[in-house]
């Protein structure tokens, strides 16, 4: 008998609590030069409209473990923020009716990931808190985007080898073209000395030992 009582109040009393607060979010976005703005809708059954919410966004695959990007809070007196997230991370809230108009700014590629928006209603009581259903959202990487450390001091020190490595060629060509010229002033040398001797012992044997025999 208490169990069916126990049953009873939670199906009167729990579902209407549990369905009074709903979050939706569109499946995917694309962001814009690290830049996108994200709608994150809710829709609020209960008997007032709430007076304070808090919206916060989170990244990650699962929701026990996500990263809390960003958060800030709304009233009537005050329905927009701009606050710091992680990193460089800035976010820009909007209220509108029955959403919260999140634009994220300082995103690179590395960011694409999983988001999801938490609304928490604040006051009047009783508090609740829901999540979205969750958005990808994609961040094209921007080109020209500054290269790694590594990479850039690779760059750098490339043109200073290439300096090097011309260098030790053109000398390498110098030298081989100096020891071919001297070898071949070297030859020039010997046959001019050797063609010259051998013209003068053809003539002196053709006319002096002729002349010894008369």
């Amino acid at each position: 008998m208490s169990l069916s009582l126990l049953t009873f109040l939670c199906l009167g009393l729990c579902l209407p609590v549990w369905n009074a607060l709903r979050v939706t979010q569109p499946y995917r976005v694309v962001g814009f030069r690290g830049e996108v703005e994200l709608f994150c809708s809710y829709h609020h059954a209960g008997r007032h409209e709430p007076e304070e919410l808090r919206v916060t966004l989170y990244r990650g695959v699962y929701r026990e473990g996500k990263q809390e990007v960003c958060t800030s809070s709304f009233t009537h007196n005050q329905t927009s923020f701009q606050v710091e997230g992680v990193g460089e991370v800035r976010c820009r809230g909007q209220l509108g009716p029955g959403r919260v108009n999140l634009t994220i700014s300082g995103l690179r590629g590395n960011d694409t990931d999983l988001y999801y928006c938490g609304v928490e209603v604040m006051y009047p009581p009783p508090y609740l808190r829901r999540f979205g259903n969750g958005s990808l959202l994609f961040i094209p990487e921007e080109p020209g985007c500054s290269l790694p450390e590594a990479q850039r001091t690779s760059d750098e020190g490339e043109p200073s080898v290439r300096l090097a490595l011309a260098g030790l060629v053109a000398a390498n060509i110098l030298m081989v073209i100096s020891v071919v010229t001297f070898l071949l002033y070297q030859v020039l040398q010997r046959t001019r000395r050797f063609g010259g001797m051998t013209s003068m012992i053809s003539q002196n044997d053709g006319r002096f030992g002729y002349g010894n025999f008369q």
